[in-house]
């Protein structure tokens, strides 16, 4: 589940907040207190998810390319 979570977690993320709109048409008359407490949640999975993002980007940044070794003209077969 945690593979899951940390490969599609933008995704979830994504679903979460359209999720909100359509909450509020289905029930218009949900309280605020409730709506608040999605909002600070959908606040709170943004930012883990972009934190899991950043690191993905910096371990890409720091690890050499599959095509290196191509672009050197050494074929590794």
């Amino acid at each position: 589940m945690t593979n899951f979570l940390s490969a599609h977690g933008v995704r979830l993320y994504g679903v979460l907040a359209a999720l909100l709109p359509l909450l509020l048409l289905r029930w218009p008359d949900l309280p605020s207190a409730a709506l608040l407490a999605f909002a600070a949640v959908l606040l709170g999975v943004g930012e883990a998810a972009q934190r899991v993002e950043n690191t993905k980007t910096l371990s890409a940044l720091y690890s050499d390319s599959p095509f290196e070794a191509e672009l050197r003209g050494n074929r590794a077969e």
